[in-house]
């Protein structure tokens, strides 16, 4: 029997080949925002990746609009388990309803609390309009924010000051302001948005994404930044190590071996800049069953099956939202069975962390020689030429839950516990395949998955 061993533990394993220089900006961030940081660095020297979706609790395929059933995803309707990243765009903050805001600022909050990373595109309608897009923008837009003409800076400088305070007030909880990846004017060399290649020059979008960051970095303390370009890698619109945190790619409709490539380009980059690297939008934009394939047919073998190495050293990957104006990224609860299936074995590989997996992604400790059994996690050892499994569980309360699933999600086993202890439950029902464990103590849940050879 094989078993793979906790993300956490891995985390742990790998910090000490990259406890100096992480490469991050603001030397004022906040504790959880450094702890993030560094904890998605160590994910990123690894070869686990985590899967993430756009708006994946507040929208769902079957609706055209958002919703406010914050622990409800396509995602988890079909593999029973969330995206580890939910991505988020202010634009349905400012530019929506204020009962859509809430749906998704409650969205955030349950994330955060569970302990999912969080990362903020911004579709900012352009002045005097309510579209994004280059073609009806203002003129000069850009070249006027940064030259500060035609009160156009002043204009974005207070729609700035609005996610200012989203960020500081509404993502909230308690005294804790949650850690968020910014990655504004994202896809900057296409011609669609009005801050891209048709709308101004290179130097000039630099000088507007350096305004951006200084002026939310003086104001707030809980942001991480990602420069994110549209295929392939235009290191002229980079705005420089000192603005950036992740570099990430846009790259939708792919075969694997230009995804392939095109990460490679990607993290050698981030490696020489000492930053960490993302695939922050893929997907297949069609209506049917290859939406779904596309996740274990080409995007995990470009990702794992990759000579140089270089592919899977990436935080993580996510894709757009799931609604009926939109396309079926990810299978839903009316996919075919086959579309379903096919996700399922994605959610499965032992190298892609969904939400059940992902753990102390903002605890300090992570970083820092606190011993793993003061920090609630999951141990599961083999035990040789044996019928039993041991499994070794910290820091939850007395009657948490301890559930097996097989790889059709269905519970195969179920048992209470005292909290901090070693059960071994019979083995004799595990046949050769990947399993899933659960441990709940209504404050924290944490999964795991284990393979039997």
């Amino acid at each position: 029997m094989i078993i793979r061993l906790p993300l956490l533990l891995i985390s742990l394993g790998c910090s000490m080949i990259i406890l100096n220089g992480f490469g991050q900006i603001d030397a004022d961030a906040t504790i959880q925002s450094k702890a993030l940081y560094r904890n998605l660095k160590v994910v990123a020297e690894s070869k686990n990746i985590l899967f993430g979706q756009e708006f994946f609790n507040s929208f769902r395929y079957s609706a055209g609009s958002a919703h406010g059933d914050k622990d409800y995803s396509d995602s988890k309707a079909v593999t029973g388990s969330h995206p580890a990243v939910l991505g988020s765009d202010f634009h349905y903050y400012l530019e929506k309803t204020a009962t859509e805001r809430l749906y998704h600022t409650e969205a955030v909050k349950w994330a955060f609390q569970q302990g999912y990373v969080i990362t903020f595109d911004w579709h900012l309608s352009a002045r005097g309009t309510s579209s994004y897009q280059f073609v009806g923008s203002p003129p000069d837009l850009v070249n006027n924010i940064v030259s500060d003409l035609n009160g156009d800076r002043a204009w974005f400088l207070g729609e700035l000051d609005k996610v200012i305070d989203i960020i500081n007030h509404d993502l909230k909880i308690g005294n804790d302001t949650i850690p968020i990846v910014f990655r504004p004017f994202h896809e900057m060399n296409g011609n669609w948005f009005w801050w891209g290649s048709a709308a101004t020059s290179a130097t000039t979008y630099r000088a507007l994404y350096a305004l951006t960051v200084n002026y939310v970095r003086d104001r707030t303390k809980s942001v991480l930044f990602c420069w994110s370009p549209n295929i392939p890698l235009d290191l002229n619109y980079y705005p420089g190590d000192e603005y950036v945190d992740f570099v990430g790619l846009d790259y939708y409709e792919v075969n694997a071996a230009t995804l392939r490539t095109q990460l490679g380009v990607l993290v050698d980059f981030a490696v020489q800049h000492n930053k960490v690297a993302v695939l922050s939008e893929t997907g297949n934009r069609v209506i049917g069953d290859n939406a779904s394939t596309y996740w274990n047919d080409i995007v995990l073998p470009a990702l794992l099956n990759d000579p140089s190495e270089k592919a899977w050293k990436i935080g993580w990957l996510l894709t757009w939202i799931n609604a009926s104006w939109a396309f079926p990224y990810v299978p839903h609860a009316l996919s075919s069975q086959s579309a379903k299936n096919s996700f399922i074995s994605f959610m499965q590989s032992p190298n892609i962390i969904f939400g059940n997996e992902i753990s102390a992604m903002y605890s300090e400790e992570l970083i820092t020689s606190v011993a793993p059994k003061e920090i609630p996690h999951i141990e599961v050892y083999p035990i040789p030429a044996s019928s039993e499994l041991t499994v070794e569980i910290y820091g939850f309360k007395r009657g948490a839950s301890v559930i097996f699933y097989d790889q059709t999600r269905r519970v195969m086993n179920s048992i209470t516990v005292s909290g901090e202890e070693i059960i071994h439950p019979s083995v004799s029902f595990f046949a050769p395949g990947i399993y899933w464990i659960q441990v709940s103590d209504g404050l924290k849940s944490i999964g795991r998955k284990f393979v039997v050879n």
